[in-house]
């Protein structure tokens, strides 16, 4: 049973599974691979004009509407629960939620309901993957895409990284996106000899398969892409 685990979301989103990981047993580390900070931003008369709002994370919500921009009456679509629940934090309830939380099932089930070529805005991150955008683009819909935040490595957590993985210990380590992934391969591969003591956890099919993609194996990802769902699988799992 590994009973260590390492959580690499930004530090407020480690806090309550801390908590929780805790409660169940387990010593925990938080190691934020990834911090997020705005980026200033003014709209375009069109882009304040589009029909739609995509927003594909909480942090989107909450750097969009902190800036107070004056129109709030966008039809808004939202890919996540956490987004939801930001959204609503701000008084908004979304016009669409896929019923599942991945970038090709919310772009099939849209435009199934969508048919009508219409114009988006659609404020990401800078490392944002851009299915969304190109699919929307070529099949005819006008998209404003906007880099709204910067996803960046904080250089504390480079060292703090380093320092725990030197010590060549059984630990589960939590992944919530491709970037932080990328953070950790990024110096996880200069101690391949400890590689398989670390069991890797991703908490949806995309950050999986940014996993695969470095030739490491996943070996828990929950089917409801959210972050109990992934926590309760690694208590039950781990209790075998």
């Amino acid at each position: 049973m590994s009973k260590k685990v390492v959580l690499t979301r930004e530090a407020s989103k480690n806090k309550p599974w801390q908590t929780y990981f805790s409660q169940n047993g387990y010593e925990v580390m938080s190691i934020p691979l990834i911090k997020t900070q705005p980026i200033k931003i003014n709209l375009s008369r069109e882009q304040q004009e589009t029909d739609w709002l995509f927003l594909t994370s909480a942090n989107a919500v909450e750097y969009f509407f902190t800036n107070q921009y004056e129109r709030s009456n966008y039809k808004i679509a939202v890919i996540g629960e956490k987004t939801k629940e930001k959204l609503a934090e701000f008084g908004h309830e979304p016009s669409f939620v896929p019923s599942i939380y991945q970038s090709e099932v919310f772009l099939e089930e849209w435009l199934n309901e969508n048919p009508e070529k219409t114009s988006i805005l659609l404020p990401q991150s800078n490392l944002s993957r851009t299915i969304i955008k190109d699919t929307l683009i070529e099949k005819g819909y006008i998209v404003f895409s906007i880099e709204l935040y910067e996803t960046i490595f904080p250089e504390a957590s480079k060292k703090l990284l380093t320092e725990q993985l030197k010590l060549n210990e059984t630990q589960i380590i939590v992944f919530a996106s491709p970037s932080a992934w990328k953070n950790f391969y990024s110096i996880a591969k200069s101690f391949p000899a400890q590689k398989e003591k670390w069991h890797i956890a991703s908490i949806g099919s995309i950050t999986t398969e940014a996993i695969l993609a470095d030739g490491w194996e996943v070996k828990y990802q929950p089917k409801t892409f959210t972050m109990k769902h992934l926590a309760d699988l690694i208590i039950q799992e781990e209790l075998k």
